[in-house]
């Protein structure tokens, strides 16, 4: 989501790695204090949840220059849970003053965290919060980009775009192009002011135009929230085909969107590549405990298939699910922010297998996978379902299949 965010004037409010969704300066009310320039996060940002945390103060935000500092996270505006906490902190370089917390402080996507400073000479910041964004927070995931748009929903296409924060407390909107030209000249729609969807990690739109089959289309996205609008997104094409034209492997082929939930960043590092999810069946166990991707309790990934699957009789999907038995649902869907539609629930050791035609489908290229399992007291290296692959239990071509939307 960084690249998407424009700076602007105050020093920490436009950062690589911060997205000002409140204002810098911007008074909040009488349960909270105005931004301060040169303090990062200031108060009411959204920062990235996949990247090392710190707090920064710049010289122009320092009260008694000379002075030590101590820091303090807060689980809640009450100031009753503290999360991480130091004291002592001595100015560096040019007279600003950082901390990273490391080990003592995990940031967790989707959740809002209060923090404040104070400096030995009696200095303080009152009571700050900021918000801990989603993991591809902003991405234009539907189409992907160089990805295809099905030529039954020519006539009424769908765009969609990953949510930068799912929380409470914020109401983000989207701007969505999209244009006939890779030169971004001939807009065919523009639609401004998309509401967030509630209850969900992505908002779909539909822009009421008609494309034509075989022909590619080019769109972004630009995200509002107040005090500040992104920047548009980079241009992602897509080209309208018939799905059962495509060729290709009977296994996932792409990670377009993972949502972890809480334990996102207990995760072993190399569990939380999306890439893990596709290919054929290859996960490997302890030691190692390589192959495959952690959902995380509650997470979900949306994939895209290499082939189109196509309903043949008997079970379709196999859903490879890996270390230990977890409950997984998964679903289907036209494009790659849905709508979905459920293919059931299953306890999963190897494989649970799903069957389009138990729900009228004829055909689909994205399958979504959530975890259903109840969250565990602790996070752990794999929390949720651990997903090796999903594939085309058997595949066999079936030309007509596509020729009719079964949505």
């Amino acid at each position: 989501m960084n690249n998407y965010f424009k700076k602007t004037p105050m020093a920490f409010c436009g950062v690589a790695l911060c997205v000002v969704m409140a204002g810098c300066g911007v008074d909040k009310g009488d349960d909270s204090i105005k931004s301060t320039p040169g303090v990062y996060p200031s108060n009411g940002h959204v920062i990235p949840s996949n990247v090392a945390f710190r707090i920064s103060l710049t010289p122009e935000a320092r009260k008694h220059p000379g002075s030590t500092y101590s820091f303090t996270i807060y689980k809640d505006a009450a100031r009753k849970e503290t999360l991480a906490s130091i004291s002592g902190v001595r100015e560096q370089g040019a007279g600003s003053v950082f901390w990273v917390p490391g080990s003592d402080f995990i940031i967790e996507p989707n959740t809002q965290y209060w923090w404040e400073w104070k400096d030995s000479a009696g200095g303080q910041s009152g009571l700050l919060y900021f918000f801990a964004a989603s993991y591809q927070g902003g991405k234009p995931i539907s189409p992907r980009n160089g990805g295809f748009m099905d030529r039954n929903l020519k006539n009424d296409p769908i765009l969609g775009v990953s949510h930068i924060y799912s929380g409470p407390g914020l109401s983000p909107t989207y701007d969505f192009q999209l244009f006939a030209d890779a030169g971004a000249t001939a807009l065919l729609k523009e639609i401004n002011g998309v509401e967030q969807a509630v209850n969900a990690n992505h908002t779909r739109v539909y822009p009421q135009v008609n494309l034509s089959e075989g022909s590619t289309y080019y769109w972004r996205v630009r995200i509002n929230a107040p005090g500040v609008s992104s920047e548009w997104s980079k241009l992602s094409s897509f080209t309208v085909v018939d799905f059962c034209s495509i060729n290709g492997p009977a296994y996932a082929s792409y990670a377009i969107d993972w949502t972890p939930k809480r334990c996102a960043n207990y995760l072993t590092p190399r569990l939380r590549n999306t890439r893990l999810a596709t290919g054929p069946p290859n996960a490997v166990s302890k030691p190692e405990y390589d192959g495959f991707l952690s959902l995380d309790y509650g997470g979900e990934v949306i994939l895209e298939m290499g082939a189109t699957v196509v309903d043949h009789p008997g079970g379709d999907i196999h859903v490879y699910e890996f270390v230990s038995t977890e409950i997984l649902e998964a679903f289907i869907g036209p494009t790659e922010s849905g709508p979905w539609t459920s293919l059931g629930v299953g306890w999963c050791h190897i494989y649970c297998e799903f069957d389009l035609a138990l729900v009228g489908a004829s055909y689909t290229r994205f399958v979504r996978v959530v975890d259903r399992g109840t969250e565990a007291l602790y996070c752990h290296e794999t929390s949720g379902s651990d997903i090796d692959s999903v594939t085309w239990a058997k595949p066999a071509p079936s030309p007509g299949a596509c020729n009719n939307p079964w949505w």
